[in-house]
């Protein structure tokens, strides 16, 4: 099956319409040249743009504006181009900072022209090497599946249509049909771990197998399936609860097989904190401590909690008046003579004075029956992890504490007159 033939049953396959606006990032190498020119002749009632950044990485790089522009205006297709300053060229991580400013471009190109779809020319050498890479760096799968054919970006869909279709098939499409692009002389060089495995490794392992590539693209096939089940179990199961800061996970997704407990997390980090984290799957079994992606996942009296490593410091006590709203941890809050249609919070004694904020660390509070006890272990026994007790909302009265979030609040005395606590929108004065 020939190049075009090819691409027009991945879009069939995918079920993606060549209808809307197709937006092609665009390099001015010999990949995306071919892509370009495929899109171009396809049939179909689309709109088609294409997006170029100019990084300044190399003396040369405007070399790739003028034969994409010159391109662009051949066929009267729109051009957005854009430039990465060098006062922004970090000292180290460059490579990482290049793609993150790129996608950002093609993003913001994307969101004006209204695209539907953003089209990249990674191809099936580009996907061998990231499953190499991969397996060296970490071996964990799905990180060896990170190029994934079509993945939802927002608004738009970002689509490889290539995976399928070897460097060297494109070099001879763009040879046939008299395309002009521009080699990029670093992917010849031996500066990155992508370029040596690129060079010394890859060529030796098609020696071995001839159906390397294709043999590449099942793995990707065979893992995409896969993640996609676990996806669907694990949106079957219950949602996290936002929990003073952090997230309960239910018991009921918590006792889940291990490798389904992986996917619903990852799955809801994604969503949730923008993240791609690979969690560890013998620290999940064993139910310990790990950390990813700035998030602390850890199990705590029969739950698994997720919250950020960073937690802020505990807020000191100020004073609060009845009447007037509150701020605690970005939420409003407001202690009312009047009971409202709503629960209240909690209902306390008014003892006058009162004041708010994190509860002391050492805090002893008084139960029932004249004792007192350490706010630790009223915590405990409310399944309130360490780094969260901060983020519990407590009222003091003088230095008397009357409330804590979640796990401790004084009877209201008797013919004492009541105060009710609730949140509340808006924090605006009289409310």
């Amino acid at each position: 099956m020939d190049i075009e033939k090819r691409l027009l049953a991945f879009f069939a396959e995918e079920g993606l319409p060549l209808e809307g606006n197709f937006l092609v990032a665009a390099s001015g190498g010999p990949d995306s040249m071919a892509l370009l020119d495929l899109m171009r002749r396809l049939p179909g009632g689309f709109q088609l743009y294409a997006a170029h950044l100019d990084h300044q990485l190399r003396a040369d790089s405007q070399k790739e504006s003028q034969l994409l522009r010159a391109y662009c205006h051949k066929y009267q297709l729109p051009l957005y181009e854009s430039v990465w300053p060098k006062s922004l060229h970090p000292e180290s991580g460059l490579e990482a900072a290049a793609r993150d400013y790129r996608y950002n471009f093609l993003f913001e190109v994307a969101r004006q022209v209204k695209a539907d779809y953003l089209l990249t020319a990674h191809h099936g050498d580009d996907l061998l090497e990231n499953i190499l890479l991969k397996l060296v760096r970490s071996g964990i799968p799905r990180e060896m599946n990170s190029l994934k054919p079509v993945s939802q970006r927002g608004q738009v869909k970002l689509v490889r249509p290539l995976l399928a279709v070897g460097k060297a098939d494109l070099l001879a499409y763009a040879k046939k049909q008299g395309l002009e692009y521009v080699e990029d002389e670093t992917n010849f060089t031996g500066i990155t771990a992508r370029n040596r495995l690129r060079q010394e490794v890859v060529p030796l392992l098609k020696k071995e197998s001839p159906d390397l590539l294709e043999n590449a693209w099942r793995f990707s096939q065979e893992m995409t399936a896969e993640e996609d089940y676990f996806a669907q179990a694990a949106g079957k199961l219950p949602e996290p609860e936002p929990f003073f800061g952090g997230w309960r996970i239910p018991k009921a997704a918590g006792q889940a097989e291990s490798e389904l407990v992986k996917a619903y997390l990852e799955n809801f980090i994604q969503k949730k904190y923008n993240k791609r984290v690979q969690l560890d799957r013998i620290l999940l079994a064993n139910r310990q401590s790990q950390e990813k992606g700035g998030l602390h996942l850890s199990f705590y009296q029969g739950h698994y909690w997720l919250y950020p490593v960073k937690q802020p410091a505990p807020s000191p006590l100020e004073e609060v008046v009845a009447g007037q709203p509150f701020f605690f941890r970005g939420n409003c809050y407001l202690l009312s003579e009047e009971k409202r249609e709503e629960s209240p919070l909690a209902e306390i004694s008014f003892p006058g004075k009162l004041s708010a904020g994190s509860l002391p660390n050492g805090q002893r509070l008084l139960l029932k029956d004249g004792r007192r006890t350490k706010s630790k272990k009223l915590f405990a026994a409310a399944g309130i992890p360490l780094a969260l007790r901060g983020n519990c909302l407590s009222l003091f009265a003088g230095q008397e504490a009357v409330y804590v979030a979640g796990c401790y609040q004084q009877a209201v005395k008797e013919g004492k007159r009541p105060l009710y606590l609730y949140q509340v929108k808006t924090c605006k004065k009289g409310r």
